[in-house]
């Protein structure tokens, strides 16, 4: 039985069957959030929908046993979900007697409940099996247990993602204890709370850096204790909680269910679109702004631009970011030009770490920086040879405001502003630190190229 951290949903609007359901849930080691329907409303509607739900248990007739009508209790149930549940994959498992009305249900609910709130599935559990468990039987315990537990394993994904879930609790509460007993074997105690707020405090200090720290304490206390989280994420690993799941046979690459999940993917690793980046912070990507680009005194041209473009940002960027482009006929030159989009032209901001932790006056480095689409990647990308010069890092396929494609970073193009500021943009989104630390290492490297001799 999968011990889960994340609740599991009973609804029922009869209190005692409530009871008795949630018990019977409880003793099958689940966490249960039980919510009572009261003449059509939820007695109790949280501050927001919960997070991360995997089984949603409810009664088939919400509204009393007067309210027979699909339409009416699948219409109330969907206004409950809508209450309970935020996006979440989740199985809704029917509390009933009668599996024919539970199928007629899940047909109903399924084509009118919201796409982002809609189950993946739906069970069967009987409602009889409850009452006993939660009167102490022990042979209905093991029926409910095994019945739980059944359904559970009928759908070995929802397993795999719960196990996972309940690893990162037990390794989030592991963290928690190793905290206090730090703090314990240094003197400190946990009774006195001005000790363990000294503690965290400073260590989000030591995580962000003193001048940064009084913005953003809660940042800086996940930042320090992520470590520790992750050696117990590690021991949690070892025991191989996912292996019977994953089976993976040999070193061979297991292919993808489907090739538009590559960029999908390579989102997750390479960027986080969080809506709060700032266009200051260590690795932001800075969408540049139409104005900046066609600036000719004071725009890209000037800040990255040959003495000679006279503020032609396009041949600017054709002259770091195309193939060949010295070998390009003119008259193909300026079609390539011309079907350029200023929306795809950026800067990586590219700051060193220790300068931001420090908070010292310095200036702000920006790489050059052209977003590809995969539809058109030529004449910027080629799959043969990549970018256009050694010094320009590509990233797998992603996509950037949902469109797919690779960002093409310059590191041997960058231009700096005062401290504080930007050039004039949108930050899109942000890179994440082991690719701006492998974009850093290669801009570092590139620099140091006028001091190394090599023969090829």
């Amino acid at each position: 039985m999968i011990s889960h951290a994340c609740p599991i949903i009973v609804l029922d609007d009869v209190r005692k069957e409530l009871l008795e359901v949630a018990h019977g849930l409880g003793v099958c080691g689940l966490p249960v959030m039980s919510h009572l329907v009261n003449e059509g409303t939820l007695e109790r509607v949280p501050s927001r929908p919960y997070t991360g739900i995997r089984l949603l248990v409810t009664d088939l007739h919400l509204l009393g046993p007067t309210q027979t009508k699909k339409e009416q209790y699948i219409g109330a149930l969907i206004s409950f979900t809508k209450q309970l549940v935020s996006p979440s994959t989740y199985l809704v498992v029917f509390w009933s007697n009668y599996a024919e009305e539970a199928a007629e249900a899940w047909a109903y609910l399924s084509t009118r409940i919201d796409p982002a709130l809609k189950p993946f599935g739906y069970e069967v559990l009987p409602k009889d099996i409850a009452s006993a468990a939660a009167n102490g039987d022990v042979e209905a315990i093991k029926n409910i247990q095994s019945a739980i537990d059944a359904i559970i394993k009928k759908y070995p994904q929802l397993q795999a993602v719960m196990e996972w879930e309940a690893s990162v609790s037990r390794s989030a509460a592991e963290t928690t204890n190793e905290l206090v007993r730090t703090i314990t074997q240094g003197g400190a105690t946990f009774e006195n709370q001005d000790h363990v707020k000294k503690v965290m405090a400073r260590m989000a200090q030591e995580a962000l850096g003193y001048p940064h720290a009084p913005a953003s304490p809660t940042k800086g206390i996940v930042q320090a204790l992520l470590p520790i989280a992750q050696d117990c994420l590690e021991r949690e690993a070892s025991n191989g909680y996912l292996d019977a799941f994953l089976e993976i046979p040999n070193a061979e690459k297991i292919g993808l269910p489907n090739n538009d999940l590559v960029p999908l993917l390579n989102d997750f690793f390479i960027h986080s679109a969080n809506s709060d980046v700032s266009p200051l912070d260590r690795g932001a990507v800075i969408r540049l702004s139409e104005v900046y680009l066609n600036d000719k005194e004071a725009g890209l041209s000037r800040d990255v631009g040959p003495t000679d473009v006279a503020g032609d940002w396009r041949e600017t960027v054709c002259r770091e970011f195309a193939h060949s482009w010295n070998a390009t006929t003119k008259e193909n030159q300026d079609v390539i030009k011309k079907a350029l989009d200023g929306k795809n032209i950026y800067a990586v901001e590219l700051s060193a770490d220790c300068d931001y932790a420090q908070n010292k006056p310095r200036a702000q480095r920006f790489l050059f920086a052209l977003f590809v689409s995969s539809d058109a990647p030529k004449p910027f990308f080629s799959n043969g040879k990549g970018g256009a010069n050694e010094s320009i890092y590509v990233t797998p396929e992603i996509h950037i405001e949902k469109i797919r494609g690779r960002l093409l970073v310059s590191c041997r193009i960058f231009f700096t502003k005062p401290h504080g500021s930007a050039p004039d943009g949108k930050s899109i989104t942000r890179l994440r630190k082991d690719v701006i630390d492998e974009i850093s290492h290669q801009y570092s490297s590139h620099m140091r190229r006028p001091g190394k001799i090599a023969f090829y």
